[in-house]
C-alpha cells in the first residue's frame, strides 16, 4: 500500500512537472511570437557622408576626428567560411555598409589559410583571431582598422567610423567598456595599422599561454592584464595583486568580476598613452542589442549579439530581429546608392532616444552598484 502511495505521489509530481514544462514552453513560444510582431516595414535614407561637417566630435572630454576622411578597413575573423551561416544577417549589414561608404571589408577565414594555421597555433579561437589580424596588418593598406565580432551588425547605417578616430596621434588602439558587465570589450576595437599595434595584438594572442588555471574568461578576462602589462614595471605589484588574489582564484562570472574591477581601477587611474578605453554608454560605436530587446534609436550604430543560435531562443542574450531580413541581401544595391533599401525595419523595434537611453542608463546604474560591491570586496584584502 505504501509502495503504491509512493509511486502515485511520484507519478503526480512528474505529471505536474510535465504540465509546468509544457506551459513554460508555450509561454516562451508565445512571448517570442509577440516580440516579433510589427505593423509595417520602414526604410530610411542614408544621409550622412564620410566627409562629415567639419566639426569635432567631443566624447567624454576627448576629441575625435570628424570632417577628415580616413583610410579605414573593417575586419572580421571567422574560423571557416561555413561559419558565415551563423552570422549571415550581421555580415550582410557590414558588407553592405562597407560598399556604400567605400570602407574595405575583410572577412578572413582562418582555416582556409595554411600559413595562418601554422603561425597562429592558439587553441582558443578568441586569442587566435588577434594573432591573425596582427599578421594580416602589414598587407592591408588602411590607416585604421575596425575589428568586429562575427555577430556584430549595422543596425543604423547613418553613422561613420571616422567619428571614432582619436585626434591624439599617440593613440594606437581604442577599446570600450561593455554596458552589461565590468569588462573591456574584447570583441571589437579600433586599431591603428602600426608596428606598435601589431606587437600589441600578438602579445594579446600569445597571452593564452599565461592564462591561470581558473575561470579566466578567455580573451575577455586576459585583455585587462594585457593592457596593464603595457605599463610595467611601474604597475607590476598592483597587477600581480589583482591576478594572484582574484584572477587565479576565480571560479565563476561573479568572482571573475572582482578581478576585472580590480584591473579596471588601475586602468582608470593611470594614463596609457597608446590605449584609449571609452566609458560605458553612448560614447561607443557598438552595444549589446539585447539590452533593449533589440529596440534601437537613431543614436545606435552597431549591435552586438546577432548569433543565429540565440535568435528567438529562450536563452541568455536572446534577440529578435529588428529587421525584415530577406536572406541573403542583394549587395548590388549597396554600391549604387540604394543601400538603404536593404535596411527594412520593423516599426515596433524603432524607439525614441529618451526611452532607449533611459533603459541603457538603468542597466549602467545597476552595473555601477555591482561595481561598487566588488570594490568593497577588494577593500577587504
Amino acid at each position: 500500500m505504501r509502495a503504491y502511495q509512493r509511486y502515485s505521489a511520484i507519478g503526480l509530481i512528474l505529471f505536474v512537472l510535465g504540465i509546468i514544462v509544457l506551459e513554460e514552453h508555450s509561454l516562451g513560444k508565445g512571448f517570442i511570437y509577440l516580440s516579433n510582431q510589427y505593423n509595417e516595414e520602414i526604410t530610411r535614407n542614408i544621409t550622412v557622408s564620410r566627409e562629415g561637417d567639419g566639426q569635432e566630435n567631443v566624447v567624454n572630454g576627448l576629441f575625435f576626428s570628424s570632417g577628415k576622411r580616413e583610410s579605414i578597413g573593417i575586419v572580421i575573423v571567422l574560423n571557416s567560411v561555413k561559419d558565415e551561416d551563423k552570422y549571415q544577417m550581421a555580415l550582410d549589414t557590414v558588407r553592405c555598409y562597407g560598399l556604400h561608404f567605400k570602407y574595405d571589408v575583410y572577412v578572413i577565414h582562418a582555416d582556409d589559410d595554411s600559413t595562418m594555421s601554422s603561425k597562429c597555433p592558439q587553441k582558443d579561437f578568441m586569442f587566435r583571431r588577434h594573432c591573425i589580424l596582427s599578421l594580416k596588418m602589414p598587407s592591408l593598406s588602411n590607416t585604421w582598422l575596425l575589428f568586429l565580432d562575427g555577430d556584430m551588425g549595422i543596425i543604423n547605417p547613418n553613422n561613420v567610423i571616422e567619428d571614432y578616430i582619436p585626434k591624439n596621434k599617440n593613440t594606437q588602439i581604442v577599446f570600450y567598456n561593455r554596458i552589461m558587465n565590468h569588462e573591456v570589450m574584447a570583441g571589437s576595437y579600433l586599431v591603428r595599422n602600426s608596428k606598435w599595434s601589431k606587437r600589441f595584438l600578438m602579445f594579446w594572442a600569445t597571452f593564452e599561454s599565461r592564462l591561470p588555471n581558473s575561470f579566466h574568461g578567455s580573451d575577455n578576462g586576459a585583455i585587462h592584464s594585457v593592457i596593464l602589462n603595457q605599463q610595467l614595471p611601474k604597475l607590476k605589484s598592483k597587477l600581480e595583486f589583482c591576478e594572484n588574489e582574484f584572477w587565479k582564484k576565480s571560479t565563476d562570472y561573479y568572482s571573475l568580476s572582482t578581478y576585472t574591477v580590480c584591473a579596471q581601477e588601475i586602468i582608470k587611474n593611470n594614463s596609457i598613452a597608446e590605449i584609449l578605453v571609452l566609458p560605458k554608454g553612448r560614447f561607443t560605436w557598438a552595444r549589446d542589442g539585447w539590452l533593449t530587446n533589440s529596440v534601437w534609436s537613431d543614436r545606435d550604430f552597431i549591435f552586438h549579439g546577432w548569433q543565429r543560435k540565440r535568435q528567438d531562443s529562450m536563452v541568455f542574450a536572446r534577440w529578435h530581429s529588428p529587421l525584415v531580413y530577406d536572406k541573403p541581401w542583394n549587395l548590388t544595391k549597396c554600391s549604387n546608392g540604394e543601400a538603404w533599401k536593404n535596411w527594412k525595419y520593423k516599426d515596433t523595434f524603432i524607439g525614441n532616444r529618451i526611452d532607449v537611453d533611459r533603459k541603457i542608463l538603468s542597466v549602467i546604474q545597476d552595473q555601477q552598484k555591482s561595481y561598487d560591491h566588488h570594490l568593497q570586496l577588494l577593500s577587504r584584502h
